[in-house]
């Protein structure tokens, strides 16, 4: 779906942000890109929307465009209601506009807010509207810049589960390791402009060897948890870290 090759990319003939990156997103596939501030994760993201343009290398993209939802939805959103700001995209793409609106609507769950005017919901509720909007437009690959920044927890849950129904590719860049442990299938820690890593979710983010503090990530709660407990092998759920617990206990 996406082939990423050899890619440099440099602000203002600085020195490269990005420096020979090579990347392979599958099909449907939900990868996050992690790592420190200023690894390349948001430049990267943008060069894989199009909004960057690299100065070599290549990003080939097998399918139609590519949607992108910035970490401040107050930077994208800007029409007069929630309906417009949806249909943006689709009648700039000669879709059908409200078949294409209806159903982004209904994917974010968002319809109650359409005669809102976006500037005026909640944080939760306008990146939200942000996804909608960019789903209108049917891309083939979703590109989110920090989709969880700012958000609560009801939020957090409510998004991961809308990307989790997503029939297409997604790009995430990422500081929450709880949200990519559980909504991403893969994983590419990004680090002074280049892939230090990547991999599975399970064999990266619950590695028990995985240095977080060296990439500048917070490890997840059930990492956490487990090297805690000096287990090895953490238990990724609430009800298997029980069920350890209460065997651990009968042991004793």
């Amino acid at each position: 779906m996406i082939d990423v090759r050899k890619l440099v990319f440099s602000y203002d003939d600085g020195p490269p942000a990005l420096d020979g990156i090579d990347l392979h997103v599958g099909d449907d596939e939900t990868l996050a890109l992690m790592g420190p501030n200023g690894a390349g994760k948001t430049t990267l993201l943008k060069c894989i929307a199009g909004l960057y343009e690299p100065d070599a290398g290549a990003v080939d993209i097998a399918g139609d465009a590519v949607g992108f939802a910035p970490e401040n939805p107050d930077d994208g959103l800007f029409a007069e209601s929630v309906a417009k700001e949806v249909a943006f995209f689709p009648k700039n793409r000669e879709l059908d506009v409200a078949t294409r609106v209806e159903a982004a609507l209904a994917e974010m769950d968002v319809e109650p807010l359409r005669e809102r005017v976006p500037q005026t919901l909640s944080a939760g509720e306008k990146r939200r509207v942000s996804l909608a909007a960019v789903l209108a437009g049917n891309p083939a690959v979703v590109a989110l810049d920090e989709p969880t920044s700012g958000l609560d927890s009801h939020h957090v849950d409510a998004l991961g589960n809308s990307i989790g129904r997503l029939d297409r590719t997604v790009v995430l860049a990422t500081h929450d390791a709880d949200f990519a442990m559980h909504h991403a299938d893969r994983v590419a820690i990004v680090d002074d402009g280049r892939i230090a890593q990547t991999g599975a979710v399970s064999d990266i983010l619950a590695d028990p060897a995985f240095d977080f503090e060296a990439v500048g990530i917070r490890p997840p709660g059930a990492i956490r948890f487990a090297r805690g407990r000096g287990w090895d092998d953490p238990a990724l759920t609430v009800t298997a870290a029980a069920a350890r617990l209460d065997a651990e206990e009968r042991e004793d």
